[in-house]
């Protein structure tokens, strides 16, 4: 099954056959357990997980949680993959979705870049300056964490929200002194041939924030297409497996999907762990942090909190899969 866009979505013969699901991604990295299914032919497996799951869904790429939500929300995903940040968010305004597996973790993603020349060399050397961030993410999440850490507030700095590649732009065109990116976009920094590498400052807090990239569908899609969520997670089960056992081959593959020249992910991939799980009081606590914070910094005390964060979580769909990956 190949990786294709929405748009060609469609039926081989004029006999009305069931809709194939759509799972809407992160054009990154983090999507490696998704690429290894997809790919597992390619990568020289003797086995294709989507096919031996009984699934063939339709797979579109996304650069930011919040048009990933937008699809979720909007109906043109039944399945995405987010951060636990833009499912608070959501929660916030009302509007539920549903964590029911987790793909990917790591502490070591996000990221501080400065230049130097700018006097830009530490956490505090952020005051007074032009700091760019991709709102509504775990990127914000991180932002005001490490201000805090180093005494700043979000007054004390000027601040940017934009896309990924928008910092990026912004950031080599001067227009900020700072952003608060993930990987592979830092990559794609310093390989800029304008870039002075040892101008750039990169500081990586892993105490700050472990990132978790989850498996999300709104309530009533999972109530509907139970069964192809399980096949969905017997899916990326086998896609775990084939990143265990052929590492180089399925960041070769990535690398491919993203079109990137090859090698430039190996630092973040070997960083990650690509491991389908649910660990619940992990999940609920980081749930419940987060919207304090939202509520708080975001939402000015107006957004109505959940009563119960665990309503968040769906542990019934990995259990009916694979009971020993779910924590409790």
């Amino acid at each position: 099954m190949a990786i294709c866009a929405l748009a060609t979505l469609g039926c081989r013969e004029k006999a009305v056959v069931p809709a194939r699901p759509t799972l809407a991604v992160f054009n990154l990295y983090v999507s490696a357990v998704v690429v290894a299914a997809d790919q597992s032919e390619r990568i020289g497996a003797r086995t294709d997980c989507f096919a031996d799951a009984g699934l063939a869904p339709t797979v579109i790429k996304a650069s930011k949680g919040p048009e990933i939500v937008d699809a979720l929300i909007g109906g043109s995903a039944d399945f995405g993959t987010l951060a636990v940040t833009p499912v608070v968010f959501q929660a916030l305004q009302g509007s539920d979705l549903v964590i029911f597996a987790t793909i990917q973790t790591t502490d070591r993603d996000i990221k501080v870049v400065g230049r130097r020349s700018a006097g830009i060399d530490s956490g505090p050397s952020l005051r007074g300056k032009r700091v760019g961030y991709v709102g509504g993410t775990f990127g914000e999440i991180y932002l005001n964490r490490y201000l805090e850490k180093h005494g700043l507030k979000r007054e004390d700095i000027s601040l940017t929200s934009a896309g990924p590649a928008q910092l990026r732009d912004l950031f080599l065109g001067e227009q900020v002194e700072a952003v608060v990116i993930w990987e592979p976009v830092v990559q794609d920094i310093l390989a800029d041939p304008q870039v002075d590498a040892s101008d750039v400052f990169i500081d990586v807090d892993r105490t700050l924030y472990t990132g978790r990239i989850n498996l999300v569908a709104r309530p009533q899609v999972l109530k509907e297409k139970r069964a192809d969520a399980e096949k969905l997670v017997r899916a990326l089960l086998c896609g775990e497996r084939l990143i265990k056992e052929r590492p180089a081959e399925v960041r070769e593959a990535l690398e491919s999907w993203l079109q990137r020249p090859e090698g430039t992910l190996s630092e973040v991939f070997d960083a990650s762990t690509f491991v389908v799980e649910l660990d619940i009081p992990g999940l609920v606590s980081g749930l419940e942090e987060e919207a304090e914070w939202a509520q708080e910094a975001v939402f000015n005390g107006r957004a109505e909190m959940p009563a119960d964060f665990r309503r968040l979580v769906d542990p019934s769909i990995l259990e009916a899969v694979a009971p020993d990956r779910v924590k409790r």
